[in-house]
């Protein structure tokens, strides 16, 4: 066995001086103010890792919703572009309709305007049909010349009576 050499402890065996006994207090509440502050900063930085992975964790969510936001708008981009075609093909109905409508309102115009000439025909032609009755009644026309004149044969005719 090797014989212990008891070493003192107040001697420094490196330098084979007496320990600074201040000095070493003070080195050792340095060491320990270092270690609280270490403690601390390591705390601080644990906190700013967990709101670090918080926020990470939002961000990939908000990403998600982003992503399914582009989706809804890439449907509705579509749902309007389809309903822009339609609007559109039920825009060019409605103007063809439009024109048929004006195309039927001329129409409408010139029929009025017949029927109006009609009227008016048919007007005449009932007073040139009551002057005919009046000469008859008068006495003016007589049978013979009834049957020569073509013109109060289609009195005749009008009245239905043939002869």
């Amino acid at each position: 066995m090797v014989p212990m050499v008891e070493t003192n402890r107040l001697i420094n065996p490196e330098t084979g001086r007496q320990w600074d006994l201040q000095l070493l207090l003070k080195k050792l509440l340095e060491l320990q103010d270092s270690l609280l502050q270490s403690q601390e900063r390591n705390i601080s930085l644990t906190a700013q890792a967990r709101e670090l992975e918080r926020i990470s964790r939002d961000h990939e969510d908000m990403k998600i919703d982003m992503e399914n936001q582009a989706a809804l708008l890439a449907d509705k981009s579509r749902e309007n572009k389809y309903l822009h075609q339609e609007l559109s093909r039920m825009s060019g109905v409605l103007s063809s309709k439009l024109l048929e409508g004006e195309e039927m309102k001329t129409q409408i115009s010139d029929v009025q305007h017949q029927l109006k000439t009609c009227q008016q025909e048919r007007d005449l032609l009932a007073i040139m049909l009551t002057e005919a009755e009046n000469s008859a009644r008068q006495g003016n026309a007589t049978n013979a010349r009834d049957t020569k004149d073509p013109q109060t044969n289609w009195i005749k005719y009008l009245k239905g009576k043939q002869t």
